[in-house]
């Protein structure tokens, strides 16, 4: 994430919060974080932009749905979250390089991840431009 966003750090409503990316996970993976979690507690906070929805306060998910999805398992209503100011566009960019920096992939999923970003009007010089 860019160091010039600015951001802080509060607990938010887990019931606020808007997924943008989702992704599927190891189920056995996840049940070691919920575990973890469950255990030592959140070691990282998520990270979520800010969204004023005719009047309602929600957040954009950038980071940590793996977490989130934990925390609403163990019955959570609240999650701690670094709070970033930025539009959906730079949220959704930042979530898909996010996911594509964790994982292993095939080049064929690269390509349907770009794919999808162009449908979504991206150009590559943006996609370069977010992803560096």
């Amino acid at each position: 994430m860019p160091s010039s966003v600015n951001q802080h750090i509060e607990m938010i409503p887990i019931a606020q919060i808007n997924v943008l990316n989702p992704r599927a996970r190891n189920k056995k993976v996840h049940r070691e974080i919920v575990a973890n979690i469950e255990a030592i507690g959140l070691k990282r906070p998520i990270t979520v932009s800010s969204r004023s929805d005719a009047g309602a306060q929600r957040y954009d998910l950038v980071c940590g749905e793996g977490r989130l999805e934990a925390f609403r398992m163990l019955g959570e209503t609240e999650i701690p979250a670094i709070i970033v100011d930025a539009s959906e566009a730079e949220c959704f960019v930042m979530s898909l390089v996010e996911n594509i920096a964790r994982r292993q992939h095939r080049p064929i999923d690269l390509m349907h991840e770009i794919g999808s970003l162009h449908k979504r009007g991206y150009t590559d010089t943006l996609l370069r431009k977010k992803s560096a």
